[in-house]
Order: structure tokens, then sequence, then C-alpha cells
């Protein structure tokens, strides 16, 4: 696979996250984060930054052997 498809994949993802979390409030501090983001940029852009931060999310994941475990927000 071409890392021009892969790049597809991930940014058309990125979208469908904000087209169900701009419905609602957020839940968790990575959504707060893309909350605060789509008051700034537009829906591209903002899907293109959550892609990114996805990629890097997983490749921390990957290289450290870790779980992936959302930050809730505080009560």
């Amino acid at each position: 696979m071409k890392n021009i498809a892969i790049r597809s994949y991930l940014v058309n993802g990125a979208m469908s996250v904000i087209n169900h979390v701009d419905k609602r409030e957020p839940r968790t501090k990575k959504e707060k984060w893309l909350k605060q983001l789509l008051e700034r940029k537009s829906k591209k852009c903002a899907a293109v930054a959550l892609a990114n931060k996805t990629v890097r999310t997983a490749f921390a994941l990957l290289t450290q052997g870790t779980e992936y475990k959302a930050e809730p927000i505080a009560a």
C-alpha cells in the first residue's frame, strides 16, 4: 500500500471522528482539544491535524510497548 492511500484513510477516518465529536460534548482531553481546534480551523484542516496526532500516538504506543488510555475530562 502506498503512503498516499494510508494518508487518505487516516484523514477520512479523522473526518468521521470530527463529524461525530462535533455534535456532542467532549468526553476526553483529546476530544476537548479537537473541539477547540474546530473553533479556530476548518474541518479539513482539523482532520489532517487529528490524523497526524493519531499517527504520532500509534508510533509512541508501538515503540514504547504500552496501551492507549484515553484521559477523561475531570467532572
